[in-house]
């Protein structure tokens, strides 16, 4: 990307909503300087096209953008402005714009460090073996049912990914600690009963779960949406059904073939198309009716059996990920009447 779009990049807000067409939302900061209520429902879109950009207002049609080779206009200085920028931070924008307007010239790529900085654990959590130690074979009233949930799922409870903590709202919860770089940057907490909210999490936005135990250049890299599916096959998680660009950067950066192993129900279609959009592999599985992702699969035919039903089910291109996305709606119709 240009330098350009890397520093406009740095004024938009945390927590943008992204659509499997490229839009990244977020409330428009242009509605109530043209007479409009202010925007509570993320009306307001950016996307990055080439090395450009495009913004778009979905509430008051404000509209402007900046293509290389072409001034920083006066309406894309006045959306940053609306954004935050000061007038030092446009000026950089301008110089920068001005650099691509020369016929010899080529773009400057900008690699930012990825980082996520460091979060506490829940008030007393600690692994699990650590627990079982305290207790000294006595595993406990609250303790024991984390620990069946946790054997029930295939996992190892003594595992260092798994945490309990005994404070309010945590003692019937499993919880799993994000790492970045060694560090513990968030974590998440599942419950181990029926009831809502299913997670509690502390996370980042953008964070790719598991990427710590990757290693650079293996020959795959599977992209599940849940920890325990990442946990399961030795993959990463999304944590959620959508890839930002971050986490598709982050992801890349191992330089592997990136397979993608959706859920399999509805919300696994949203993965299913950005992944196409970002042209990674999709994995159509041959899982039974009612094994619905990754943790499930693993439990039920064994890990090796899973990956390799992925690599040999990957699909890649825009009409092979159709044909396949196509059965896999009918298998779902199927298996919901």
């Amino acid at each position: 990307m240009t330098l350009v779009v890397d520093k406009f990049k740095e004024l938009l807000p945390p927590r943008l909503k992204t659509s499997p067409s490229g839009w990244f939302s977020f409330n428009a900061p242009c509605c109530h300087h043209r007479g409009h209520s202010r925007d509570k429902r993320k009306r307001g879109g950016v996307r990055f096209e080439g090395d450009g950009i495009i913004y778009n207002c979905f509430n008051c049609k404000f509209t402007t953008g900046w293509q290389p080779g072409s001034q920083f206009g006066e309406k894309m200085k006045t959306l940053t402005r609306w954004l935050g920028a000061g007038e030092d931070f446009i000026k950089e924008l301008i110089f920068e714009a001005l650099k691509t307007e020369g016929d010899d010239y080529i773009p400057e790529y900008h690699q930012p460090k990825i980082e996520f900085a460091d979060k506490e654990m829940p008030e007393g959590a600690m692994m699990i073996s650590k627990w079982l130690d305290i207790y000294d074979g006595n595993i406990g009233e609250f303790l024991n049912p984390v620990i069946e949930y946790i054997t029930e799922r295939g996992f190892d409870p003594l595992d260092s990914n798994f945490y309990w903590s005994p404070s309010d709202g945590y003692s019937d919860r499993v919880v799993i600690p994000f790492t970045w770089e060694g560090r513990i940057v968030g974590n998440t907490a599942r419950k181990i009963r029926k009831g809502k909210p299913k997670y509690i999490s502390d996370q980042h936005p953008n964070f790719v779960f598991n990427f710590d135990k990757q290693k650079q250049n293996q020959k795959y890299v599977f992209v599940v949406e849940g920890p325990f599916d990442a946990l399961s096959i030795g993959g990463v998680a999304l944590l959620t059904n959508e890839i930002s660009d971050y986490q598709s950067r982050i992801i890349n950066s191992l330089g592997s073939e990136v397979i993608v192993i959706p859920d399999q129900d509805r919300a696994g279609l949203q993965l299913i198309h950005r992944a196409q959009e970002l042209d990674w592999s999709v994995a159509f599985p041959n899982w039974e009716d009612d094994v619905k992702d990754s943790a499930d699969a693993v439990q039920r035919y064994g890990k090796i059996f899973v990956a390799v039903d992925a690599i040999k089910s990957a699909q890649k291109g825009k009409i092979k990920i159709m044909m396949a996305e196509k059965n896999l709606i009918q298998k779902l119709e199927r298996v919901a009447k």
